[in-house]
């Protein structure tokens, strides 16, 4: 969201905090009450999702990934062994500075101890700004963009509540915002599962100049008509309420900050005091109410928590009274251990802000950006404008999703123990969550969103749920913290960059969620001189891949294949080389093709997951034959060669058991040709996060 008004932190107090019923002696209970969110057990009955009876999305406001966890060990942080990389062959962590574009800027800490930088500014995060900052998959143009103020990134020691909360419970670290913009298109996907792409409902809605803000801007569009998520739920008889302080967009306290897009409906606007709708949508329902409701065995089967500006860190709204309102979230849940026994808490983060975030969002091919994809496209490429807003945009078939990487900690007791879930999810995941639960189908999702993006069921383990994790810590004293430090001078980018500006990322691996991923990406016969690449996946889930040809400027490929499908495509290499081809998918997923001319020795790679291997083939295709070098790069596995006859094939299994079923092996052929292949085997068990990832990038 774009903040229109004066905000926040700065002489806010104690006093304020209280006037949302928060004094201090309930503060003093919070501590006791988080704790009994990691001790309570799960209420099962049959070990599956069945046992959940809740579902409560908490989304906040505008926090990269980066700029919050990045620093998180075992996360895609600032460890990332394969960033990609800009055509000069730097990773994108540098960044050309927006004044000073041949100079770069990297990532720095935002120092809250000694700087005012808990209250940092919002950044643009429009449509066409964050769509040139992403850079048709570049992901280098942030700065210019955003300001150098892009590339700020807090530690533990500044959010510790946040960093407690990934410890004790299961952070997805490959959520991304469902639409690279505003607050408002975001909460519409969460809430609709689109934006109206074709315009049949009055959008589509690019930015937060909606009914909703209609006191804001003196052109208003009218109110939207296309159907809500909420409207299905109600006709199929599955209760929901929205939670929100108040009904002021402008109340920084008591207000929901504009967040509540079924504000801007129709259906919503003209629904009698006294209709479902209404009362489930329209009305105050504070977290007071929201512990009554648990108390009294109330809790509605979906419920939308909405914060007041204060509490939302929307920059410059702070991360520490955001710590204080998800504590009283927890306060409120686990007021009744039964029913907390049986719910499932999402706490998310609407968009990036401006904020920088390193890893490029899985998009569709369009009619500007190359690729291919074996999932219809439809709704997913903005190719219509409405007559509202042709003087802001234009028919530029720019992709609708997905957006930069965004924080996503699943707290419930099926998801203890600190783990990471690497899956591919967006808004519209936490609709597929319910629908998986109680069944209520989301027309809207489209069919490319529903290959690509989970349903966030990986993040859970219902069957064995785990015992109680580590503590959290107290919040009662974040208030008066972050007045004082909103007080202090404020943030500067250095001046200069230098390595020592990216803090080393926690060190240690995390244990990881299984995940549904299958994909292969081989080496096929080509046209003559041409790499020949087919892209499948033999899982359960579809995947993006994103193609770079290095140390050039050329447009990168995106391709989509959705699960049990393939799609094959081939890079020229007639030119003069050596040419580079990479491939970068999910959870660490690379292919990395070094070639001097048409491929000699063609690889393909088969996860084993029973035998916890993988299993790579090697084929000839010269006349004489080839001695074939197979090295690891990061886990210790004992070098091999292999000597092929002319056309002929070779089977080797390349042990992965000992690295937690990750790889990075590179198998080097005749010349300087060689082949690179990283990523993970999936068992369908529990893992850990790469034990590779131990320093940051710039540092190698």
């Amino acid at each position: 969201m774009t903040a229109n008004h004066n905000g926040p932190a700065r002489g806010t107090g104690r006093r304020d905090f209280m006037r949302l019923g928060i004094g201090a002696a309930s503060l003093a209970l919070v501590p006791a009450a988080i704790q009994r969110a990691l001790a309570l057990p799960a209420s099962g009955r049959t070990g599956t999702i069945e046992d959940v009876s809740h579902i409560v999305v908490f989304m906040q406001e505008n926090r990269s990934f980066d700029h919050y966890f990045g620093h998180l060990s075992g996360v895609r942080g600032y460890n990332d062994r394969h960033p990609v990389l800009r055509a000069d062959g730097r990773p994108v962590w540098f960044q050309p500075r927006q004044t000073a574009p041949d100079q770069i800027v990297l990532p720095f800490h935002l120092r809250t101890k000694v700087t005012s930088a808990e209250c940092v500014l919002d950044l643009d995060h429009s449509w066409y700004p964050t769509q040139s900052a992403l850079a048709a998959g570049r992901n280098d143009r942030w700065p210019a963009n955003k300001t150098d103020l892009t590339m700020g990134y807090y530690l533990r020691e500044d959010i510790p509540f946040h960093y407690a909360l990934a410890d004790a419970f299961t952070i997805c670290d490959n959520y991304f915002c469902a639409t690279p913009t505003q607050t408002h298109p975001n909460r519409m996907y969460l809430m609709t599962g689109m934006v109206d792409p074709t315009g049949k409902g009055g959008g589509p809605l690019l930015d937060n100049i909606d009914y909703v803000d209609r006191q804001s801007y003196s052109r208003v569009p009218p109110p939207f008509t296309w159907t809500t998520y909420p409207e299905r739920l109600q006709k199929a008889g599955i209760s929901w309420q929205i939670y929100q302080q108040g009904l002021a967009g402008n109340d920084d306290y008591n207000g929901n900050f504009g967040t509540n897009v079924l504000m801007n409906f129709k259906q919503f606007i003209e629904a009698p005091t006294d209709s479902p709708l209404y009362q489930r949508g329209m009305t105050v329902r504070t977290l007071d109410d929201l512990a009554g409701d648990v108390r009294a065995g109330r809790l509605p089967q979906v419920s939308w928590l909405l914060p007041p500006a204060a509490f939302s860190e929307h920059p410059r709204w702070t991360p520490g009274y955001g710590a204080t309102y998800i504590a009283r979230i927890l306060d409120a849940l686990t007021a009744d251990p039964e029913v907390w026994g049986r719910t499932v808490l999402f706490i998310m983060y609407d968009e990036n802000d401006g904020y920088f975030d390193h890893v490029v969002p899985p998009q569709p091919p369009t009619p500007v950006l190359p690729g291919k994809s074996t999932i219809s496209t439809a709704g997913e490429v903005h190719d219509y404008v409405s007559p509202f807003d042709r003087d802001k945009f234009h028919v530029d078939n720019l992709p609708y999703g997905l957006g930069p990487r965004v924080g996503m900690i699943v707290v419930s007791p099926w998801s203890k123990g600190g783990f990471v879930c690497s899956q591919v999810f967006d808004h519209t995941s936490i609709i597929r969550f319910i629908e998986r639960r109680f069944g209520v189908t989301e027309p809207n999702i489209t069919e490319w969103r529903r290959a690509v993006s989970g349903d966030l069921t990986s993040p859970f383990d219902f069957a064995t749920p785990r015992e109680a994790g580590p503590e959290l810590p107290d919040t009662s004293s974040y208030i008066a913290a972050v007045n004082a430090s909103c007080k202090l001078h404020d943030p500067v980018v250095p001046a200069r960059s230098v390595g020592a500006d990216v803090h080393v990322q926690e060190p240690g691996v995390r244990p990881s969620r299984p995940l549904p991923y299958d994909l292969t990406v081989d080496e096929i016969a080509g046209g003559p001189g041409a790499l020949a690449l087919r892209f499948a996946s033999f899982g359960g889930a579809g995947a993006c891949f994103t193609v770079y040809r290095e140390e050039t400027e050329e447009m990168p490929r995106r391709y989509t294949i959705g699960a049990g499908q393939s799609v094959d495509d081939e890079w020229s290499l007639n030119e003069p080389g050596p040419h580079v081809v990479t491939v970068a998918g999910p959870n660490g997923f690379v292919r990395r093709y070094r070639r001097t001319g048409g491929s000699v020795v063609r690889v393909s790679a088969r996860a084993d997951a029973e035998g916890g291997a993988l299993v790579l083939t090697l084929a000839s295709t010269s006349t004489q034959g080839e001695t074939v070098l197979l090295r690891d790069a990061a886990y210790s596995v004992a070098a091999r060669t292999v000597i092929l006859a002319a056309g002929e094939k070779a089977r080797v299994d390349w042990s992965v058991a000992a690295s937690g079923h990750w790889y990075d092996v590179i198998i080097e052929g005749p010349g300087d040709d060689a082949t690179r292949l990283a990523g993970h085997v999936e068992t369908g068990r529990p893992s850990i996060t790469d034990p590779a990832a131990t320093t940051p990038v710039l540092t190698r």
